[in-house]
């Protein structure tokens, strides 16, 4: 367990969207390795959690993709073995499902008490992206915190009779040992330039700064989270904040809107194919043709010479997928659902995308490509754009 002390520093002092009892078993784990002790809470059974990233194709074009253990930002081969999946294995998992012809698709297996804030929310944003392409649907079996972040991204959750969801809530641990150096003898002298330096040193008392300034993040983390489950659930912000960071068990999680269907993964399977085969989402030609189909005719010979007919099935999913890249790269993601359903050809989609940029501002583009920036107009790199338009005589 030599990678305990490195786990440590990921989770003492910062902002957390784990599930508080999950909390508790890490400490249990990582205190006597940096001098903490912590008593009442079980220490997790390492040895039965070897991690196990391995996408499931079922019958039928269903990818199953499992996010199974703590949630990390990244995650090295002892911390894999030890339970903890990274967000870019899932982010990866995910675009890699959404891009396979072979799958009409993708069902999310989470069984997660959260973890590290790390890419959570970026993560989470590909996914729902991701399902405008094809569908996205979640089993949650107990999905807490981080956990349900990504099961929230789902346009459809199971949950089984005894599964729980929720925990929508963030969490900071600060460690005081200085009373425990002072019994052993030991005395810390921190040498540090910059005030907040030493903020959160375990060897010293919290100040009351230190304290307001990560509660403060906690509190943004905390909005955010709430603001993104109630977009993902179309539920209102006031009725996640009065889940008070709770969890949710069974149809109870249905009730509140945290679900959408008691069942299993075998009902969720079921009913996903039951969904594709009734819509036929993008497997079936789009509603009419585009100059594309018309133009890119496959040109093969059958055995007797003639030209055989083009796979309108497969040119359906590569315009999806052309189109998709294309929005995504042009910061036009909410474009994607509607360009599908007009039946845009990729051409038509480049084109009217080109336009756009075309149209926008110096300082409107700067401001899409600082990803993150809430607020253009705070952004250091939006400030000398303006700068540089007006010194130039352009746009302001």
């Amino acid at each position: 367990m030599d990678f305990l002390p490195h786990l440590a520093a990921r989770v003492i002092g910062r902002p957390l969207i784990i599930q508080q009892a999950k909390m508790d078993a890490i400490l249990s784990v990582v205190g006597e390795r940096i001098g903490i002790e912590v008593s009442g809470a079980g220490a997790p059974d390492f040895e039965s959690m070897q991690g196990d990233f391995s996408i499931q194709q079922l019958p039928g074009g269903i990818a199953v993709i499992p996010i199974h253990g703590t949630l990390a930002k990244r995650v090295g081969g002892i911390e894999a073995a030890s339970g903890l999946v990274s967000y870019a294995q899932i982010e990866n998992a995910v675009l890699d499902a959404v891009t396979d012809p072979a799958v009409r698709g993708v069902m999310l297996s989470v069984d997660s008490p959260g973890g590290e804030v790390g890419d959570g929310f970026d993560v989470a944003e590909t996914i729902r992206n991701a399902g405008t392409i094809k569908p996205i649907w979640a089993v949650a079996n107990d999905a807490y915190s981080g956990g349900y972040l990504l099961a929230s991204t789902a346009s459809r959750i199971f949950i089984p009779q005894a599964a729980g969801v929720g925990s929508v809530g963030v969490i900071a641990v600060h460690v005081d040992t200085s009373v425990a150096d002072a019994k052993a003898g030991h005395t810390y002298t921190t040498i540090f330039a910059g005030a907040r330096k030493a903020d959160y040193s375990q060897h010293d008392p919290l100040t009351s700064d230190a304290h307001a300034v990560i509660q403060g993040e906690v509190d943004r983390l905390y909005s955010l989270f709430v603001r993104t489950v109630a977009a993902n659930r179309r539920m209102s912000e006031e009725a996640v904040r009065a889940t008070e960071a709770g969890v949710f068990f069974g149809q109870d999680a249905v009730s509140i809107g945290f679900a959408d269907q008691v069942g299993t993964m075998r009902d969720a399977v079921s009913a996903m194919l039951n969904f594709l085969d009734e819509n036929r989402m993008i497997n079936q030609p789009v509603p009419k043709a585009s100059k594309r189909m018309e133009n890119e005719k496959v040109s093969s010979n059958t055995e007797d010479g003639s030209e055989a007919t083009p796979d309108m099935a497969k040119l359906a999913r590569d315009r999806a997928v052309e189109i998709s890249q294309l929005c995504a790269i042009a910061g036009q993601d909410q474009r994607i659902a509607g360009y599908l359903a007009d039946g845009k050809s990729v051409d038509e989609v480049r084109n009217e995308l080109l336009a756009l940029r075309a149209s926008a501002s110096t300082v409107e583009i700067i401001a899409h490509i600082e990803r993150g920036t809430t607020d253009p107009g705070t952004s250091p790199l939006v400030q000398a754009a303006r700068q540089y338009a007006t010194k130039m005589g352009g746009a302001k």
